[in-house]
């Protein structure tokens, strides 16, 4: 038997099926593209081992000290990261090291250094900290300090366990890359104060930077800054207000 070749009518149909089919993922893709996804940093992202050791840390102030409002622990560039391992792999620990300040209800404040350990399951098991000594000439490195303060439209008192994340972002990069950061504890108290630390010898002519903020309880982000809040070399030495909206529900 020949072959009989296909009516063009079913050829014209196949085609324009194929053409159509073509168009609807070219339409889905470009969707996805403009769809605004906020997602989490991953749990073993920098900020949220510095976030449970703030939260370790947190706890072990207000015990010692009641006169506690605020804590800062810096992150990049200033803290180190080293994980160690025996024969268990379930004995993995993490331990960071880096700076931080604290200020009590009087006003007063100090510098310190800490060393945070976390365990296996990423929990923080132990927090120390020293304050420098400032008279025996112990000073951290040189660094630009960006001193600020967040708010939000919340008329209660700050939930235990509310935190201020904030990060500089050179966003010449993508993603923008992160200059430096530091994770905030207060003792309920609004508005949050900041002290971002800037190494004195990083370059940033030509490099646009901006502010990202956001309030975060349980690994959940409440509050934040829209879009991030873009500065100029010039503004880095004032002091910078910034106030955080709510994220819907509480998630992103």
């Amino acid at each position: 038997m020949m072959h009989q070749p296909e009516p063009p009518a079913l050829v014209r149909l196949g085609r324009t099926l194929c053409v159509r089919v073509a168009q609807a993922i070219v339409v889905l893709f470009a969707l996805a593209l403009s769809l605004d996804v906020r997602a989490e940093p991953a749990d073993n992202a920098p900020v949220h081992l510095l976030s449970r050791c703030a939260g370790k840390a947190g706890g072990n102030v207000r015990q010692g000290d009641p006169a506690f409002m605020t804590l800062a622990l810096d992150g990049r560039p200033w803290m180190t990261i080293d994980k160690t391992e025996d024969a268990d792999a379930q004995a993995i620990l993490t331990t960071i090291t880096s700076n931080g300040w604290a200020k009590r209800r009087d006003g007063t404040s100090f510098l310190f250094r800490f060393t945070c350990v976390l365990n296996a399951q990423g929990q923080a098991t132990m927090f120390h900290a020293s304050a420098l000594l400032r008279d025996l000439g112990d000073r951290l490195p040189p660094a630009i300090v960006i001193n600020g303060s967040a708010t939000y439209p919340l008329k209660e008192p700050l939930q235990r366990g509310i935190e201020l994340q904030l990060q500089l972002l050179d966003t010449s990069q993508d993603p923008p890359a992160i200059l430096t950061e530091q994770v905030i504890r207060s003792g309920w108290h609004l508005p949050m104060g900041f002290s971002l630390r800037l190494p004195a010898g990083m370059s940033l002519e030509g490099r646009p930077l901006a502010l990202a903020a956001r309030v975060v309880l349980a690994r959940q982000t409440l509050f934040e800054l829209v879009e991030p809040r873009k500065l100029a070399p010039g503004e880095l030495t004032r002091f910078i207000e910034l106030t955080l909206l709510p994220v819907g529900d509480g998630r992103r």
